[in-house]
């Protein structure tokens, strides 16, 4: 391991910049889905150089010692705009955004301080009116929303493009188990009951039965890429299955790939991170163990994992995210940056709501009616 990765590195200060134009000396912003800043002003087209680095593993035990008894605090910061001079807040949470007054990208001092910093990332593929139009079909597609909820999707100036930090996980695991195969039969079973006229009718049906034999065994698996979100500022119930990213699209981190979008600092540290990632493992190591016992159904009584060969990577992955108001509740939503796919909160209109309860009791009430009437 480099001892140089877990020090303030010498390019720190250019780790977010403002990239000017070619052209006409504008300041750029990168262009989703390309892979060059495109000037807003003159239209040129500015390519991103490629750098030769290579998306690498990082022990973690290593650097888990490296930065033991190190601290990382996280405070609200007054940064001064390299190009206008103006002087504004950024929240402890993010070490990139965007000037207020002219929009140059501007960059946490503090952050020169973390200790680990994003090697990779998967740059933006979604532009922002495409973000745009998958809200809006989004509105369309819910059922249950208010009908002038509509009108809030054509409002897309609070789109903000983030880079969320995430920490991924690689490891072996090696577990013995102990439990039981459950292996199903059937036996023909003889009953009694009436017809329509009341009289005794002798029936005959198929009665499923487990056969139940004790199982142990030994099972390895590699674990590629477990994905922990190291944000704290969204909700889990809106994230879900929008933070599917295909991670073969990671490359190696360049400024150029932020220029023009906000960026967020670690707030689960790597540590804390490990942990979650083992839900994940030990869910894997689980269906692994069921598909090994075979059979019918499994019980599975006890697992012993070893874990080893724990390798993580820091990356930086792009999502589209909002807010609107409606009737004075904020609800957000948010858009994946390399799939397009979203989620996110929305009002419920509960006279839609009552109205198909009502006709679901209408419903039953017909079926009930037309049966008794046999």
């Amino acid at each position: 391991m480099e001892q140089a990765e877990l020090q303030p590195a010498r390019h720190d200060r250019a780790f977010v910049k403002t990239f000017p134009c070619t052209g006409c000396g504008a300041k750029l912003s990168f262009s989703p889905g390309t892979k060059e800043l495109r000037c807003e002003y003159c239209a040129t087209a500015n390519p991103i150089p490629e750098d030769g680095e290579n998306v690498e593993e990082l022990d973690f035990d290593t650097y888990l010692q490296a930065l033991e008894g190190k601290m990382e605090v996280e405070e609200v910061e007054e940064v001064r705009c390299e190009k206008c001079g103006a002087e504004q807040s950024m929240a402890g949470h993010l070490f990139a955004g965007h000037c207020t007054f002219c929009g140059a990208a501007i960059v946490s001092k503090s952050y020169a301080s973390r200790r680990i910093k994003p090697k990779s990332l998967v740059p933006f593929q979604v532009t922002r009116d495409r973000a745009a139009e998958a809200f809006r079909r989004w509105v369309r597609g819910l059922w249950l929303a208010p009908g002038d909820l509509k009108r809030y999707a054509q409002k897309d100036a609070g789109l903000a493009g983030v880079y969320l930090p995430y920490w991924t996980y690689d490891c072996e695991t090696a577990s013995d188990y102990a439990g039981e195969r459950g292996d199903d039969y059937w036996t023909t079973e003889t009953y009694t009951t009436q017809d329509a006229q009341g009289k005794s009718v002798t029936q005959t049906r198929q009665v499923k039965h487990t056969r139940w034999t004790p199982a142990a065994g030994h099972v390895e698996k590699f674990h590629d890429d477990v994905l922990v979100m190291a944000s704290k500022t969204l909700p889990p119930q809106i994230t879900g299955s929008v933070m599917r990213f295909d991670l073969k699209g990671l490359v190696p981190y360049q400024p150029q790939f932020v220029s023009g979008f906000q960026a967020e600092a670690y707030q689960v540290t790597l540590r804390e991170g490990f942990p979650v990632a083992k839900q994940s493992i030990d869910e894997a190591v689980r269906a692994l163990i069921r598909r090994d016992i075979g059979g019918d159904q499994q019980r599975i009584h006890s697992v012993s994992t070893r874990y080893s060969g724990v390798k993580f990577k820091h990356v930086l992955l792009p999502v589209w995210i909002s807010a609107y108001r409606y009737r004075d509740k904020a609800y957000r939503f948010l858009i994946n940056g390399q799939t397009g796919e979203v989620s996110g909160e929305s009002p419920k209109s509960w006279w839609k709501i009552a109205a198909i309860a009502l006709g679901v009791l209408i419903l039953l009430a017909l079926v009930l009616v037309s049966g008794g009437g046999r």
